[in-house]
């Protein structure tokens, strides 16, 4: 007797657990509540910067540590990657997640500016640690056919929370200023104590035992560079994926750290019109578009979808600095354009996290082992532009302006949605399949054949 083929999403409509195969549902619930209660986690840690310098008194130079520490975390992914490719993913959450929770309980207890921020790069590197396995997890729980309308749900309501707690954790400091390290202290154990619920939450998960298809690999395998050089030697398509997401990556991480400077000091906005343009616009875009991006993305080309996420994306540095060059002359640009910017950003950050972290290396690894090993390299890729990206930034900057800076990292995100758009046509072209669940669709039938 046939089986009922399960609803999909309709174009408008909000995503519910109902359009999952039942065994998916479940496990559903337990992903969303992981990913509020870590957003909700989130919010708080994203705050540590502003605690280190207002409550502890931490120098300038103590504040690039956390982003220096999870470039290590990056780099460790690499090995990771290749080490849990044959093995059960859930403990390579989990072990890292609990590890990243002590580390904000324990700066609960450290009223040293270098040592709490040590903590805070520290726990960096556990949660980036993770990132391979939950790619991992969330391929083998979810139809290829969902994953996008899943994971942009689940973004959708995560980055509102995150938000939430942002503004809330910040309000608290400021009204508890007179016991500001009582307030920090409460505040970090908060975070903790979220960050263990949320991974308890992952683990309820049910992961579906994916057969490793080429069992015979693992045994060749020397080791990680192996592997890696594989992977990179073989796939010409993941060459080209890592090249286009390189020059995306690498021209975003130039600008964006000076992007609150460029509104303050280059537009004249005060804090609260600063703090509204740099985290509230974004996310009240991406909170009203998220899902619906998520819904296209499983039914598009991948290359197509990121033509476009990328065209978004370079809208806002190019239109930030368009705004100040033409606000003294052509009334209105100095809020339109900014406003325009932002919304494009917003409207762009969901679904690129989406493919970025979640299913993006969906499309070219095939299911099993080698899921693990593609995130790893995507991963180590992200630490070298981490490592990079601001030296060159802190190079530019000496010798141009802010606006300079913007412009160039925008022109680098614009010809990498070109990129992203030939690379489209490529494929159509060569005849490759035109998503996901077709590429998987595709490796399904070859193993059968085999």
């Amino acid at each position: 007797m046939p089986t009922r083929q399960q609803p999909r999403p309709g174009r408008h409509s909000a995503f519910s657990g109902d359009e999952l195969p039942a065994i998916c549902r479940q496990s559903f619930r337990y992903h969303l509540l992981f990913a509020l209660l870590d957003a909700a986690a989130a919010g708080i840690l994203s705050n540590g910067g502003i605690m280190a310098v207002r409550g502890l008194n931490a120098e300038d130079w103590h504040l690039g540590l956390r982003l220096s520490l999870s470039s290590v975390g990056m780099f460790a992914t690499l090995p990771l990657g290749h080490w849990m490719a044959n093995r059960p993913k859930m403990p390579f959450v989990t072990v890292p997640g609990s590890a990243f929770a002590v580390c904000s309980l324990a700066a609960a207890f450290t009223s040293h500016p270098l040592r709490f921020l040590f903590l805070l790069g520290l726990g960096s590197v556990f949660e980036v640690a993770a990132r391979p396995a939950v790619t991992a997890v969330i391929r083998t729980v979810y139809p290829a056919t969902h994953r996008g309308a899943v994971t942009g749900e689940i973004r959708k309501w995560s980055s509102l929370v995150f938000l939430l707690s942002i503004l809330c954790s910040a309000a608290a400091l400021a009204h508890w200023q007179h016991r500001v390290l009582l307030t920090i202290r409460i505040q970090m154990l908060c975070a903790g104590a979220l960050s263990i619920a949320s991974f308890l939450a992952f683990r309820g998960m049910r992961v579906r035992n994916c057969e490793n298809r080429n069992p015979s690999l693992g045994r060749r395998a020397f080791g990680t560079l192996h592997e890696t050089s594989r992977i990179l030697r073989t796939d010409d398509r993941f060459r080209r994926y890592l090249a286009g997401c390189f020059l995306f990556g690498f021209s975003g991480l130039l600008y964006a750290p000076y992007v609150a400077a460029f509104l303050v000091r280059d537009l004249s906005l005060s804090y609260l019109p600063a703090s509204i343009f740099l985290h509230v616009i974004p996310s009240v875009s991406s909170f009203a578009v998220t899902g619906w991006i998520g819904r296209r993305i499983d039914r598009v080309n991948p290359w197509t979808a990121w033509k476009w996420i990328r065209l978004g994306w370079a809208l806002d540095p190019l239109l930030l600095v368009l705004a100040a060059t033409t606000g003294q002359v052509i009334p209105g640009t100095l809020l339109g354009l900014p406003v325009a910017g932002r919304l494009s950003r917003g409207m762009s950050m969901g679904g690129s996290w989406i493919l970025w972290w979640r299913i993006g290396v969906n499309y070219f690894a095939r299911p099993g082992a080698d899921t693990s090993r593609y995130m790893g390299i995507f991963t180590f890729m992200n630490g070298v532009m981490r490592l990079l990206a601001p030296l060159l930034a802190a190079w530019l900057l000496v010798h141009c302006s802010r606006s300079v800076v913007l412009l160039i990292g925008g022109i680098g995100v614009l010809v990498s949605a070109f990129h992203a758009g030939r690379e489209a046509r490529r494929e159509q072209r060569l005849g490759y399949p035109a998503t996901m669940a077709d590429f998987e669709q595709a490796q399904k039938a070859a193993w059968q054949r085999e």
